[in-house]
């Protein structure tokens, strides 16, 4: 019988070999030949997260949500920013630090919130403190205004 875990590894493996493969499709670092591929190696999933997380771009929003007692490293290291929750970041000695979500209106420039990760969908919103920094929500529920 297959465990739970073998078959989380082998999706894990399936999406790793799919990126993979679409990446090498686009030019430079394709194998010449079938000899230089080399077998995939399985992640973790906590690694695999890390990863998608960093490819995002930057981590410093309102709206990250990260749970920091399950670093590799463990409970609040870091090695980069994204593995701080909030606007928190990875100080120089390898420990998440400040404020996740300090104090300060959504109608703030300072107001560092990714559209892109609305439940309702990018750019989509309820109210202002769903649309970043000087951006409001339209009537008809859309991030309006200048954005970064």
């Amino acid at each position: 019988m297959v465990s739970q875990r073998h078959v989380s590894r082998g999706v894990v493996l399936s999406v790793v070999s799919l990126v993979l493969a679409f990446s090498s499709a686009c030019g430079g670092g394709a194998p010449e030949s079938v000899d230089e591929v080399t077998e995939p190696v399985l992640m973790d999933e906590a690694s695999v997260e890390t990863q998608s997380q960093e490819l995002a771009g930057p981590c410093d929003f309102y709206n990250y949500y990260r749970d920091e007692t399950r670093n590799p490293g463990g409970a609040y290291r870091c090695n980069n920013s994204c593995q701080c929750d909030g606007m928190r970041t990875c100080s120089q000695w390898g420990w998440c630090q400040g404020a996740a979500r300090p104090s300060v209106s959504c109608t703030s420039p300072q107001y560092h919130w990714n559209e892109a990760w609305n439940s309702g969908g990018s750019n989509r919103c309820s109210n202002a403190c769903q649309c970043d920094g000087r951006r409001t929500c339209s009537s008809s529920g859309w991030c309006q205004g200048t954005a970064r």
